[in-house]
């Protein structure tokens, strides 16, 4: 992400100041692990993940043993859900309604 916006967009300091801003809010989760909710229970698709806002992004992540991986930074006007679960994604959400 970050090597993105500094050599694609040419803005080098809008990275690194994106890039500060989801680390300082990823931090929460070490103390709260479960802050974001889960994809499951938002969108009735089964997955571990979990979200997070950051700023203007938002972090997918699960949490196992106590740990925290993220999965994914995502931009969210992307359609990161279908980028997550595939391109019909939104076929079978429709599905379980």
């Amino acid at each position: 992400m970050k090597q993105y916006i500094s050599k694609e967009l040419k803005n080098p300091a809008a990275a690194k100041k994106t890039v500060q801003t989801i680390t300082k809010e990823l931090r929460t989760l070490t103390r709260f692990p479960e802050a974001g909710p889960s994809v499951e229970a938002l969108t009735g698709y089964a997955t571990n993940l979990r979200f997070f806002i950051c700023g203007k992004h938002i972090a997918l992540y699960r949490i196992e043993d106590k740990t925290v991986y993220i999965a994914r930074v995502v931009d969210p006007r992307q359609d990161y859900l279908r980028i997550l679960f595939g391109d019909d994604f939104w076929e079978r959400a429709d599905t379980k309604k």
